[in-house]
């Protein structure tokens, strides 16, 4: 996959509303077993394609809102049908351009509502289910945003340093390949504003105490490195990059660090960041987010409106259809402000009274927040509510009533009771915004933030960004973007094979290794690169003129649908991924001729397939007779004691289908010592006449007299969930579900993993479940299990003797 590293010479652009159409192939195989490793030509252009006069519907998404203080809000319960951008909010980085995850549980290792998927899975977190959201939703470009209000204290350093920033680029270009996003955020806030960090507040803010009146500058040298090298990788493998920025609305933060005209010369849009415009540090109440001024407001020519805003910054040479407004999904509070002369609109641009405390006991004009107040973790009295949340607001104090000022196009609550005052933005504001935004040709909207938004009469949490689409683009659907994703190294061998017993005697076993190289050091580039690398919930879909069945257990769930026989990894353990340098094998029986196979990639067992790509094709038929690979039979781990006598040749076979009993051709490497403890280990080959050649694996493990085997990794005392795995009497066992002090040779709740020999049979173990057709080697018999069974084989009639 390393793009960076080869170019990406293996790229595909699939048509947005078009299920990619497989290819029908004609000729003639080999008859040999035949290996194909998945590889295209890069396809290369110059220009990017960019359609400024769009309107976007850009939505902000936290990753804190997986958690509880956010009701465990997945992305999967974002209304994505309505939007244009979803952006990651935030990604940091240090003071040398290396970046660093605000959470990386939320980012790559929490299932996030995801079916069947583990914490620190290659497809957990919300980088996976971002990339599952724009799959299903066609319209949705994902981004990440670099910075944020608490991080954003490394940007003077990086910005100001060639070699930093270049780094930093470097590192978020690759952080964009790895998870398949289309856009590029940078949320400084704020260049050239010298600030504490407020550890009341947020415990990890960084502040901006380094910030120096050079950030003006060095943030577009920051901003046009970005651009080059996304333009760049843009034309390498052929995809339009996007590069967006959030700047502030107050005039005095403009005119302190950004150079407006430069800035709007380089990127594709700029979110204005117009709310928190007016807060509880404001001596008198006012709207955090104005569509107009009020010639009420005490403060007012400052800005603080989105209309002084959006003029300001074109005055200062902002392209207008660049310019995205922002609409705020949360509340902003005085604990108590005066009700004024004003009846019509009590307690709005009055004085508000110091009457509250924050956590750290500073006197403060701020309300109750939604949340408890606690230092480090919210710690400020800010009347911060989410728009959610207004019925329970409500509920809270009883006499709050909805104002609406139609001078600035914006509501407000004011109890006269208690005197408490919350600034927000509602339906009605949006659509004033909406046709703000269309009458003057800006570039859009901007929401903060998702997990704020309230329920309709759908399941998602849609009430403001229903309102923001619809204002926008009305009720036609959004448009489709061109789905570009990046192919893996896959290569795929096919090796015809015969049973010597059953009723369906030929077959195919097929070998998928993922050809990935992991190659990254950095820890969030490492861990995105092995979950980008890695073959995630796997199907395979094999192009056949009849259906294949399944030849083992390996091959999970096996069906036949329209052309295609359709494997199904997910009720298979170890096919749930394939990481790199790792090789999966599975059996199919039948004779059927495949002309191609297909693998598809999911972010969830149930989940929409993605990213398909072609693994096997253009070779025509392959036909199942042919030489067929000897088996070696009796290769089982093995516990001995100091002492004991050990013949590595006792008791293994191997029989080939041409060539019969080739016992005699065994060729064993490897050295046990008897006399010491330790675990050994042999590796068994055998050639057939036509020079087909196999091997496995065998460990013998030397103990003590007496002493059980030291690599049992079983503890009684631990606890397992689904889908971990231990050694228990030197057998393999997996969890089914949350267990704990229960033997897995004694528990349901406990499945031993059984090991298909070549020749598709299974070696007999006491107390095993046979299922009818299953073949089971026993006292150096073969056994067919007519029905589901759990006797000895051969005991009664449940078995068929073979051979």
């Amino acid at each position: 996959m390393k793009n960076l590293k080869r170019l990406r010479q293996r790229r595909s652009q699939v048509a947005a509303a078009i299920m990619i159409s497989m290819l029908m192939t004609q000729g003639l195989y080999s008859k040999e077993n035949i290996t194909v490793s998945a590889q295209e030509k890069a396809t290369t252009y110059s220009k990017r394609t960019v359609n400024y006069n769009q309107k976007r519907n850009v939505m902000y998404y936290g990753d804190w809102s997986i958690w509880g203080g956010q009701e465990n809000f997945y992305p999967k319960d974002i209304p994505a049908d309505k939007l244009t951008h979803l952006n990651f909010a935030f990604l940091d980085f240090d003071s040398n351009g290396n970046l660093k995850f605000t959470d990386k549980d939320a980012a790559i290792g929490a299932p996030v509502g995801q079916d069947g998927v583990q914490w620190g899975a290659a497809n957990a977190g919300i980088l996976s289910a971002f990339q599952e959201l724009k799959v299903k939703n066609l319209n949705l470009k994902i981004g990440v945003s670099i910075g944020g209000w608490s991080k954003s204290g490394d940007f003077s350093e990086v910005a100001a340093n060639p070699e930093k920033r270049a780094k930093l680029v470097k590192n978020v270009l690759k952080f964009i390949e790895y998870t398949n996003m289309d856009f590029v955020d940078i949320d400084w806030e704020y260049p050239c504003d010298v600030r504490q960090p407020d550890l009341v507040d947020n415990k990890n803010d960084e502040g901006t105490p380094n910030a120096t009146k050079e950030d003006k500058e060095n943030y577009i040298k920051l901003l046009q490195v970005f651009r080059t090298e996304l333009d760049k990788q843009s034309s390498k493998i052929n995809k339009d990059y996007e590069l967006s920025v959030a700047i502030p609305a107050p005039k005095s933060k403009v005119d302190l660090g950004i150079d407006i005209k430069n800035l709007f010369n380089i990127v594709d849009f700029a979110n204005v960041m117009s709310y928190d415009m007016r807060g509880a540090w404001d001596e008198y109440s006012g709207h955090q987010t104005a569509l107009y001024p009020n010639q009420n407001d005490p403060i007012k020519g400052k800005n603080l409106s989105i209309d002084e805003t959006i003029n300001y910054l074109v005055d200062k040479g902002a392209k207008k259809n660049k310019i995205v407004i922002g609409a705020a999904y949360y509340t902003r509070g005085w604990n108590k402000v005066e009700k004024g002369s004003n009846n019509s609109l009590p307690g709005i641009f009055n004085k508000a009274s110091i009457t509250t405390k924050d956590a750290d006991q500073t006197p403060s004009r701020g309300a109750e927040n939604e949340a408890p107040l606690a230092s480090g973790d919210g710690g400020r009295m800010g009347g911060v509510w989410s728009y959610r949340s207004l019925d329970k607001l409500k509920s809270k104090y009883p006499g709050l009533k909805e104002y609406w000022d139609d001078t600035a196009k914006a509501p407000y609550l004011y109890d006269e009771s208690t005197e408490k005052l919350f600034t927000y933005d509602n339906v009605k504001s949006i659509k004033e915004k909406t046709r703000y935004v269309n009458e003057n040709d800006l570039g859009g909207m901007i929401g903060w933030m998702a997990s704020q938004d309230a329920k309709t009469d759908s399941s998602k949490r849609d009430e403001l960004t229903k309102a923001s689409k619809e204002g926008l683009f009305g009720s036609e659907r959004l448009p489709e973007n061109k789905l570009t994703f990046s192919k893996l190294d896959i290569e795929t061998s096919i090796n015809p094979y015969q049973e010597q017993w059953g009723e369906d005697k030929n077959g195919y076993e097929i070998s998928i290794k993922n050809n990935e190289v992991l190659e990254e050091s950095q820890d969030v580039l490492s861990s995105l690169e092995k979950g980008a690398e890695t073959i995630k919930a796997p199907k395979l879909y094999i192009k056949s003129d009849k259906a294949l069945k399944s030849g083992d257990h390996m091959a999970g769930n096996v069906t036949y649908v329209n052309g295609y026989t359709v494997v199904d990894l997910q009720t298979v353990w170890e096919g749930k991924n394939i990481e790199p340098g790792k090789t999966y094998t599975l059996k199919l029986k039948g004779d059927a001729n495949i002309s191609e196979i297909d693998i598809v990639q999911r972010m969830s067992e149930n989940g929409i397939d993605m990213y398909r790509q072609s693994i096997f094709e253009d070779y025509g038929e392959v036909p199942p007779q042919g030489n067929h690979a000897p088996v070696l039979h009796g290769i089982d781990n093995k516990t001995i004691s100091i002492g004991d006598l050990f013949d590595k040749l006792s008791g293994v076979t191997a029989t080939d289908n041409e060539d019969g009993n080739i016992t005699d051709k065994i060729k064993v490497d490897g050295y046990i010592d008897t006399l010491k403890e330790g675990r050994y280990k042999l590796i068994y080959s055998v050639e057939d006449s036509k020079g087909l050649k196999i091997e496995k694996e065998r460990f013998i493990t030397v103990v003590k007299k007496g002493e059980e085997p030291s690599q049992d990794t079983y503890d009684p005392n631990k606890i397992y969930l689904a889908g971990d795995s231990v050694i228990f009497k030197g057998e393999k066992y997996i969890a089914k579900w949350w267990i704990k002090g229960e033997f897995p040779d004694k528990s349901q709740a406990w499945e031993k993993v059984i090991t298909t020999n070549e020749d598709g049979t299974i070696d007999y173990y006491k107390g095993m479940i046979c299922n009818g057709g299953e073949y089971v080697n026993y006292n150096h018999h073969v056994y067919k299990a007519k029905w589901w069974t759990n006797t000895v084989p051969g005991s009664d009639i449940s078995w068929e003797l073979i051979k």
